[in-house]
């Protein structure tokens, strides 16, 4: 289905509709973005959902579509983007030079619904969306505060491999030839990207490394998270746009890159090491190794997501900033 960048007018309306009734268009405009991001498309939104909490809100933007926004309620009332703590990117999905129009009629219909608090996170800081929802929520009678969250470094990808460790700084550079050539010499190493019909080991590989883990890694894959990545997976798998890679040293999966494939752009979304190889440097080893299979592919992008471990400024990331938007309903 195409959805052309038709201008969306200042009056235009939000529409509760049907997610399955709109996953065409919404394929579509998260397609157009000049940004692509998995985490903005319907089928991650549909696992996100149905492990959110909140009452699930789809707003189809213009007639015909040119936005959809994706929002929760919480049992306080409150509304948000939704998909929950595990979706790194939120915000509305619009055509392209309507984002902002998109973003307004979105405030619009929170000023309507008249909720208590508004809580729009892990939007892009220079996006048009916080100042557009912010504008109409103010107007509204709500007390609107925005502030910077967390960053989500991410970095180009040049044609060769070669030339990605040459735009490195010295020490970095120095560092990861150090550390692949040790690898090299002291084991018998190589990186896949994993097959459908290993998938299923690999992810039963990938969660037992993370129980090998220690403190906050450890503690995050709890049962509800474990399914949750697993029901990702076998949501992503068949449209090819999850990524598993393996570092494979002596004979045994150490390392595993939880990602995604979608638009150019390879996006980490988790990893798990094996802690007793740590002196082998295979944590940034597996990274060189996916960046370098990245750009045999043509992939422009090397997306880290939200944090700032300092292993991605190894690697060369730069910052990019998310944002949150809080709006409470003053009294009457």
């Amino acid at each position: 289905m195409t959805v052309t960048s038709l201008a969306l007018g200042p009056d235009a309306a939000c529409i509760e509709r049907d997610p399955a009734a709109l996953t065409g268009a919404w394929s579509a405009l998260a397609d157009q973005r000049s940004e692509p991001s998995i985490f903005l498309t319907p089928e991650w939104l549909s696992v996100a959902r149905a492990h959110d909490a909140g009452t699930s809100i789809t707003l189809a933007i213009g007639d015909p579509v040119r936005g959809i926004a994706a929002l929760a309620r919480d049992p306080d009332g409150a509304i948000r983007f939704a998909g929950g703590e595990l979706t790194d990117l939120q915000d509305v999905v619009a055509a392209p030079g309507t984002e902002a129009a998109a973003a307004g009629a979105l405030g619009r219909w929170l000023a309507r619904e008249r909720p208590p608090c508004v809580r729009l996170s892990f939007v892009f800081e220079d996006s048009p969306t916080l100042p557009a929802v912010a504008t109409e929520l103010t107007r509204a009678g709500y007390a609107v505060t925005q502030r910077r969250l967390v960053t989500s470094p991410s970095l180009p990808l040049p044609a060769d491999f070669e030339t990605y460790v040459q735009s490195l700084g010295k020490k970095e550079r120095h560092e990861l030839r150090r550390k692949l050539r040790r690898l090299e010499t002291t084991a018998t190493a190589s990186y896949r990207t994993v097959s459908d019909a290993e998938r299923p080991a690999v992810l039963d590989r990938f969660f037992e490394l993370h129980r090998l883990s220690h403190g906050r890694k450890a503690d995050f894959m709890t049962p509800p998270v474990e399914r949750f990545f697993r029901d990702v997976a076998e949501a992503l798998a068949p449209l090819g746009r999850l990524r598993l890679g393996a570092l494979h040293v002596d004979g045994t999966d150490v390392a595993i890159l939880f990602g995604f494939a979608y638009r150019q752009t390879l996006a980490l979304y988790n990893a798990a090491y094996d802690p007793g190889l740590s002196s082998l440097s295979i944590g940034i080893a597996s990274h060189a190794w996916a960046i370098r299979d990245a750009i045999a592919e043509g992939m422009n992008v090397y997306d880290l997501l939200r944090g700032d471990e300092p292993y991605k400024y190894d690697l060369g990331a730069r910052d990019r900033y998310l944002a949150e938007l809080l709006a409470d309903r003053v009294p009457a």
